[in-house]
């Protein structure tokens, strides 16, 4: 079987650029943080409580590879900030879900809504069936760092 050296290019032009997206990902979050005055865990925490519409501190925990003695920090200093607040878990009383609340986006809107609207202009360059794809090897992807994720946190 022969090599296809403009797809060993691509790819490792791709691993390039993705490493590159991440640094800028993180150089990003990091310049958001630092303008709100908070810590880079605290704003992982209440994006990831975000995404997830909402999750118990155990389950915040787990997504944060945090103790759960550092989530009753995080949570602590999130909801002294107004960015999130403990709420009675409807389907169980005894439970507490953590929640964002509208002063996350009213903070965060004006540093993240000129990027979102630049950067959802590049959306329209690709076909819907482009972004489908592109979709499926992100979360594939995903699926495969956060395996590894777990493996080097139980060595």
């Amino acid at each position: 079987m022969s090599r296809d050296l403009r797809r060993e290019e691509i790819i490792e032009d791709g691993g390039k650029v993705f490493r590159a997206y991440q640094t800028a990902n993180d150089n990003f979050d990091q310049a958001i943080a630092d303008h709100l005055g908070m810590d880079r865990t605290d704003m992982r925490c209440v994006d990831l409580i975000d995404q997830a519409g909402g999750m118990t501190a155990g389950e915040l925990a787990r997504a944060a590879g945090l103790t759960t003695g550092a989530v009753t920090a995080v949570v602590d200093r999130l909801e002294k900030a107004g960015l999130a607040r403990r709420v009675a878990d409807p389907t169980d009383r005894r439970r507490v879900r953590i929640e964002v609340t509208p002063k996350l986006w009213e903070v965060t809107a004006p540093l993240m809504g000129p990027f979102l609207e630049e950067s959802s202009s590049i959306l329209d360059e690709y076909s819907t069936e482009e972004l489908e794809r592109f979709t499926a090897f992100m979360r594939r992807v995903i699926e495969v760092q956060s395996r590894y994720t777990q493996r080097i946190r139980e060595m």
